[in-house]
């Protein structure tokens, strides 16, 4: 058990006359056990002060960084936007001046030709396929597929029959 100790201070009787009124209520059993409680408390409450003023700190502090990173993420979602604004727009030319060259070199039909039609010639000896033309220009068969099947369902100049495409004359 541990050894306990006495502590002595002064105070004036008018002072003292308060407390031993305060020590009356039930919750106290003694002027001492006032002093040890108030004492005890104190202590408590200044341990706990540096605690809760930091976290008030910290708090301010973590609503500020959280509203940098709001605005940090708007700020990127915005230029990813644009970005990919960009990057479609560049694909847009791309595709445009692929349209224009396979325009040109694709082979022409008349009007009215029909694959396999009694006076026409079967598709392969009048069309070309997309490897063909990438090959002839260095581009990618699959960009030339695409441009080409999106010319033949939006432009109606060009035709394709079993992957053999031509471009028609109005």
């Amino acid at each position: 058990m541990a050894e306990k100790t006495t502590v002595a201070f002064r105070i004036d009787e008018s002072v003292k006359s308060d407390w031993e009124d305060a020590a009356e209520n039930p919750e106290y059993n003694s002027l001492s056990h006032l002093i040890r409680l108030a004492v005890q408390r104190e202590i408590a409450e200044t341990e706990s002060a540096p605690r809760t003023a930091q976290a008030d700190t910290n708090t301010e502090d973590n609503a500020e960084v959280l509203e940098s990173l709001n605005r940090l993420e708007k700020v990127t979602e915005n230029i990813q936007e644009e970005v990919e604004a960009v990057a479609r727009e560049e694909e847009a030319e791309r595709n445009y001046d692929l349209e224009q060259v396979l325009l040109e070199l694709l082979p022409t039909t008349p009007g009215d030709y029909a694959p396999g039609g009694r006076d026409y010639p079967d598709p392969q000896e009048v069309g070309q396929t997309p490897r063909d033309i990438a090959g002839r220009i260095g581009a990618d068969t699959s960009d030339v597929e695409d441009v080409l099947e999106n010319l033949e369902s939006r432009v109606g100049q060009v035709r394709q029959s079993v992957g053999y495409y031509w471009r028609v004359e109005s």
